[in-house]
């Protein structure tokens, strides 16, 4: 339970679902955990970084609380200069915050909707890395995930065009920067953790139809923390599916 001992690892959007379960896997392999999100949901979903923070530390983990808003530069910037100021360093950076403008028909999707979900999906993974990578150059390395989605890969039903042409985005801009970064010695990858039954899946009437396939957040905690124990020499450029895992990649596959 120690994989991630000494590691400092930020993870964006943590105040629930995926992002809170890696934060906490995480901290239970002995990272100490910046939890970043916004301080409460515009939508009213439960949790905030406090809340996670708390319960990392009731399990005897180190973590503290950031409010941050990823689209927002100044934000960013500070966010980062307090891990840095109460760490001295920033190992892993996951990149999680989002939104899901899933199932709007195309005219249905106003520009207030669009400039959102990009703001956040793609501006927001743009800015964090752009305030991170100086920290992990000068460190001599770090690794970066940022988290995709099957929906990249072509339309799905559902997804659309407020939400499916984001994570094309996110994953075009992770194979690009994973080569950049490669003599840097700071990896780069996707992770594709397929539908999960998070909070923010179970308001989106869509996500109902395939529910009974979807896997908790908590299912993808030990694919995240492989991917941030690597580095550029072992596994960079990829995108990585969670349901993959152990089958294709990971510990022991070939």
């Amino acid at each position: 339970m120690d994989s991630m001992k000494g590691k400092v690892a930020i993870v964006t959007g943590a105040s629930r679902g995926l992002g809170r379960a890696v934060a906490r896997e995480f901290a239970r392999e002995g990272a100490s955990v910046v939890v970043s999100a916004r301080g409460q949901s515009p939508t009213g979903l439960p949790g905030t970084p406090d809340d996670t923070a708390s319960a990392i530390r009731a399990d005897g983990g180190e973590a503290f609380s950031v409010a941050c808003d990823v689209s927002d530069e100044a934000q960013v910037r500070a966010m980062v200069e307090q891990t840095v100021d109460r760490y001295g360093k920033i190992d892993v950076l996951v990149n999680n915050a989002g939104v899901m403008a899933i199932g709007y028909p195309f005219l249905e999707l106003t520009p207030d909707v669009w400039d959102q979900s990009f703001g956040t999906n793609v501006r927001g993974p743009y800015l964090t890395c752009r305030h991170v990578i100086p920290v992990m150059m000068k460190q001599g390395g770090g690794n970066i995930i940022n988290v995709g989605s099957r929906a990249a890969n072509g339309p799905s039903p559902g997804a659309g065009s407020g939400y499916a042409p984001t994570k094309a985005a996110v994953h075009m801009f992770s194979f690009c920067l994973a080569e950049e970064m490669r003599e840097h010695n700071i990896a780069v990858n996707v992770l594709s953790p397929g539908g999960l039954t998070s909070e923010g899946s179970s308001v989106i009437p869509w996500a109902r139809h395939d529910w009974h396939e979807r896997v908790s957040p908590e299912e993808v905690g030990p694919s995240a923390v492989y991917i941030a124990i690597q580095d550029a020499g072992s596994m960079t450029g990829q995108v990585l599916f969670r349901a993959d895992f152990g089958k294709t990649w990971g510990p022991g596959v070939v």
